[in-house]
């Protein structure tokens, strides 16, 4: 009845690819591609093997349903004998017996405890049964081919189907720079090392290109500055002579005058009329106010850590026409303009415009010698 059994499983796994042996597992037909192995020397065609998956354990009636159509036996004694195969078939596997499938493969359970299943390389496809395994061999070919023409040689090799010409020589070397293997190899490492120079070269022009541009303050433009319109010359009159015996002082002035109280009068005080005719009255010339020094006023523009910046900006000053300096302050330098004014708007004057061409943060760094507060 074993026997009958496993004929029934391999006719259900013809029709219909999948069988279960009830507590088992399932049976399951998986395609496999055409196949060539050149060491055996065989080419088989496409195929279905037996799958084997443990997890799949619940009955799906089909065992038992085709028992009951291909023998006489009613549905008891199909599932008698059923569950009597199947139970015979677990003692051996639980023995350490491996139990065969004629026709479909190898149960056995693996020392870990897993039940494992060997296909027994029948092909159950119906597209392809029946197809045997064909053998191969390598195709010995009597006729040369014609060798095509290699760029790298240098030389074209003429193609020939037989003997050798007459005229041809018999052994054919052939020419060209870079047919030696060795020589090819050599270039190679040139070239290689020639390309990994450029692009050394390359990385290092960029990152100079990349610090220069990050270092590098944005230049200013410079605006020149062309100064108040000219005015017209002041055309002034001679004054009259005066006699220096005939002039009189002005009034000394007083402490704590008012207001209220009679300034005196300003004005040149005329003599009285000579009989004289050659001479004549005249008032006295004011008198002219005395020079002021000159004062000297140290303008900062910036504060640099890099002695190239501090050269760069001395060089702007220089070249807007100022006279430039620079002093250490801490672990930096600055940079400024050294300014010779007479009044307190002309230096102001000059500060805004310095501001304009040079930093908005420009300020009074130092005066006459006198270090100024930084606020």
């Amino acid at each position: 009845m074993s026997k009958q059994i496993t004929d029934i499983i391999r006719g259900i796994l013809m029709e219909e690819d999948q069988v279960c042996l009830p507590g088992i597992g399932t049976l399951r037909l998986r395609p496999q591609p055409a196949l060539i192995s050149p060491i055996e020397g065989k080419a088989t065609p496409p195929s279905e093997q037996v799958n084997f998956n443990a997890n799949l354990v619940l009955d799906d009636g089909r065992v038992l349903r085709g028992l009951t159509e291909s023998t006489a036996l009613d549905r008891a004694a199909a599932q008698a004998e059923l569950t009597a195969f199947l139970e015979q078939t677990k003692e051996n596997l639980d023995a350490g017996r491996s139990v065969t499938l004629e026709g479909i493969g190898r149960l056995f359970r693996h020392f870990d405890g897993q039940l494992r299943f060997t296909a027994g390389g029948d092909n159950f496809s119906k597209a392809s049964f029946g197809l045997p395994a064909v053998d191969i061999r390598p195709i010995a070919r009597t006729e040369k081919r014609a060798a095509a023409a290699d760029p790298m040689l240098g030389t074209p090799l003429a193609a020939s189907t037989g003997a050798a010409p007459a005229s041809s020589p018999q052994k054919k070397t052939p020419g060209g720079i870079l047919y030696d293997p060795e020589l090819r190899k050599i270039l190679w490492y040139v070239a290689a090392f020639l390309g990994s120079i450029a692009l050394l070269c390359l990385l290092y022009l960029l990152g100079t290109t990349i610090a220069s541009a990050l270092n590098d303050e944005p230049t200013p433009i410079v605006q020149v500055d062309e100064g108040p319109e000219p005015q017209p010359p002041i055309i002034r009159k001679p004054l009259p002579p005066v006699d220096a015996g005939r002039v009189v002082p002005e009034e000394p002035p007083r402490l704590r005058q008012t207001d209220s109280e009679d300034k005196p009068d300003r004005s040149y005080q005329q003599t009285e009329p000579n009989t004289n005719a050659d001479r004549t009255t005249t008032t006295a010339p004011p008198s002219r106010p005395a020079t002021t020094s000159s004062n000297v006023a140290l303008i900062a523009t910036g504060l640099y850590g890099s002695s190239r910046n501090v050269e760069k900006n001395i060089a702007r000053i220089k070249a807007a026409g100022y006279d430039a300096f620079s002093t250490p302050d801490g672990r930096y330098t600055r940079v400024g303009i050294r300014l010779e004014y007479q009044t307190e708007e002309e230096r102001f004057s000059a500060l805004n415009r310095i501001r304009r061409l040079f930093s908005e943060d420009a300020f009074v760094w130092e005066l006459n010698g006198e270090r100024m507060s930084v606020q």
